[in-house]
């Protein structure tokens, strides 16, 4: 999630020292897999231990309890685990092996990924920017932006709150033109709030979960002269769906027995005398 300018200087800057520290990190441990010179493996443990006194020293401004036990064992969990492999390959080592690599880089990817350090501090709250009220309002601000760059409509405001945010069924997108066709039935315009982007594979499956509503009965469909940032939805089944001669030509008679036609006109006759019978 992006979180803007809830993110701090100050968390913005230990986020690049946790990724530079993570790449020194890997690089280190590929040094001690690949030769058994005592100043690499001097230096990278050093850092190891270094980071290792930061978590001990921060984990003691915690308040005592199961918090700061786990705050305290994710912190540490990197610096430790790279120290045991470096001191495991050196001690080891006699010529570059595959699985050496293998767990150096299974510590990289899980370090990158996990992010311990900052998982730690989310436990113990100390990571404003994401705690569940910080996601809360990024979420609230984002629906509020896509609300003014959509309609006042209840159901653009209902998709900017729930489908347009960060994670949602289709993100950064505004509903517009929202029109009723029926007693249950509507269609509107999807647009990308962002010009020139397009507007994101919409999932029917979720968006009929969110609206509690037949599958069947929602549609997305391309808007004939716009480009890929405009795409038409279709909620429900509106009387003149169903009743539509030119639509019910293309869609199903055509199709199945005179591909290529297309209705061009209509002719109305009335009728006088129902009873007559046909000769």
């Amino acid at each position: 999630m992006s979180l803007g300018p809830l993110r701090g200087r100050i968390a913005v800057a230990r986020g690049y020292v946790g990724r530079t520290a993570t790449l020194a990190g890997t690089a280190g441990l590929a040094v001690g897999a690949l030769t058994t010179d005592t100043l690499p493996f001097a230096v990278t443990l050093a850092g190891a231990g270094a980071a290792t006194a930061w978590g001990l020293a921060w984990s003691a401004t915690l308040p005592a309890g199961r918090v700061r036990d786990a705050a305290t064992a994710l912190y540490l969990a990197s610096p430790v685990s790279a120290a045991g492999l470096l001191v495991t390959e050196h001690l080891v080592h006699a010529s570059p092996t595959w699985w050496e690599f293998a767990l150096d880089a299974l510590w990289a990817v899980a370090t990158w990924k996990v992010r311990p350090a900052r998982m730690a501090r989310v436990l113990a709250g100390r990571e404003r920017s994401l705690t569940p009220q910080a996601v809360q309002q990024v979420q609230e601000q984002q629906a509020a932006d896509l609300a003014v760059a959509g309609s006042n409509h209840p159901m653009s405001l209902w998709w900017a709150q729930r489908v347009a945010v960060e994670g949602g069924v289709a993100p950064g997108t505004v509903l517009t033109d929202v029109e009723r066709t029926g007693e249950k039935s509507m269609t509107a315009l999807i647009r990308a709030a962002a010009p020139g982007t397009p507007v994101p594979t919409i999932s029917i499956t979720a968006l009929s979960a969110l609206l509690d509503w037949d599958e069947e009965e929602i549609t997305v469909t391309k808007v004939k002269g716009h480009g890929a940032s405009i795409r038409r939805l279709y909620v429900g089944i509106a009387p003149q769906q169903v009743i539509d001669p030119y639509t019910n030509w293309v869609q199903n008679i055509a199709p199945k027995g005179m591909p290529g036609t297309q209705i061009t006109e209509i002719r109305k006759v009335p009728v006088t005398n129902l009873t007559k019978e046909l000769p």
